[in-house]
């Protein structure tokens, strides 16, 4: 699997459930708001280890 970065545009539920520290909440925003960009590569990138935010 390569590296990939890309913009997430929802992201409103991922950052709440990351500033509660809630991961249930986080990992079901991430497949729902976030994977959906990635077109059908999705499945490749269902788990992360790091997401990183900037304004």
């Amino acid at each position: 699997m390569s590296f990939r970065t890309f913009n997430v545009r929802h992201w409103d539920r991922i950052v709440e459930a990351w500033a509660n520290e809630d991961n249930a909440a986080l990992g079901d925003a991430w497949i729902s708001d976030a994977t959906v960009d990635l077109g059908s590569e999705w499945g490749q990138y269902e788990c992360v280890t790091n997401i990183g935010f900037a304004a």
